[in-house]
This record gives C-alpha cells, structure tokens and sequence, in this order.
C-alpha cells in the first residue's frame, strides 16, 4: 500500500517540476523570438540608411491625380499646384542634408533652364530641413525653379518614402511617374519629354 501512495506522489512531483521548467522554455524562446524580430529590424533600417541614395533608385508608373497644394516659397511669393494646369510639373522633394540631393541638384537645375521655354514647370519641396540650411543649399547650387519648405504635409500626401524624389505631372494635373532616387541628365531629359508628348 504504501508503494502505491508513493507512486502518485513522485508522479506529481515530476509534473510540478516540470511545468516551471516548461513555462521558462516558452518564455525564454518568445524573448529569443521577439529579440530576433528587433535585431532583423534593426538591420534593415541600417541597411536602407546606408544605402539610401547610393545610386539605388527606383521607377514607378502611376496614373493619379496629384493632390493640389499651395506651397510658401523661400522668395516670400507662393506657389499652388492647380494654378499650372495645363503644363507638364516636376516635383522634386529634397533636403539640404541629403548628399544624394546635392548632387541632383545641378541636373535639376538644368532640366528647368533647358525645359522652362517649352512650358514646364518645376518645383522643389523641401522636406524636414532647417530653413537657413535649405536656403544656403539653393544659393550654393543656384537653384532659380520655384522652391519652399513643406509645411503642409506633401511629403506624405503624394506617398513619398525618402528624398529625393520627383514626380512627373502631366498637363492633366495626373501623376505619370514617380522616381526614387537622384536623377541624371538623361533620366531627366527623357522623362520630360514624355510628359511633352
């Protein structure tokens, strides 16, 4: 008899022993797991700053309208979107402390003294920046297209993800290309002259 009673009493001892067990293996591999997700995250978000404008860019076609804005420009005049209708508008959103930028910028610049005589249109956002800086980056590059800080959400609005990028807009007022990433001459020139067809 007192075999039998013995033998239930180890049984549950075995039992209880092993439940803490248990729950710390389970708690262990959840923080494992959870440290995991947060180092990979990590990792991508220092990848893609590393390698944000390093000659990474992308190309998106679209078909949508451009959602109207006003924009204050550095001159003290303003610039509104829906007032150009019926020209071709390059977007470009920029940041002075972005070193992709800098060097889209002169290509820019060109694009607009080479294109303002066929009736398109440029306009610089300038995004999350200090204004004197934004200001010191367009004397620097001589930068003479229409520019101003985004003070009213642009950025988000059009789906931007970084700067730069530009927005090809047609007469329409229709978003027609979207281009992550600094321009060259060539992309440049090309694009536009798809908005001029």
């Amino acid at each position: 008899m007192s075999s039998e009673g013995e033998g239930p009493t180890v049984v549950l001892e075995d039992e209880t022993a092993l439940q803490p067990a248990w729950r710390r293996l389970t708690r262990g591999l959840g923080f494992a797991f959870v440290g995991l997700v947060v180092l990979a995250l990590v990792g991508l978000l220092t990848f893609g700053v590393i390698n944000k404008g390093e000659g990474e860019s992308s190309i998106l076609r679209l078909k949508r309208d451009a959602p109207d804005f006003t924009l204050n420009l550095f001159d003290g005049n303003t610039f509104t979107l829906s007032e150009n209708r019926g020209h071709p508008v390059v977007m470009n959103i920029w940041a002075s402390w972005c070193q992709a930028c800098r060097d889209e910028a002169p290509v820019l610049e060109g694009g607009w003294r080479e294109f303002q005589d066929r009736g398109v249109v440029f306009v610089g956002v300038d995004y999350n920046d200090n204004r004197g800086d934004a200001e010191e980056f367009l004397r620097e590059f001589d930068i003479t297209y229409p520019n101003g800080p985004d003070e009213s959400g642009i950025f988000f609005e059009y789906g931007a993800t970084g700067v730069p990028e530009t927005f090809f807009i047609n007469r329409d007022g229709v978003i027609v290309l979207k281009f992550a990433g600094p321009l060259n001459d060539e992309q440049l020139s090309a694009f536009v002259e798809e908005l001029l067809r």
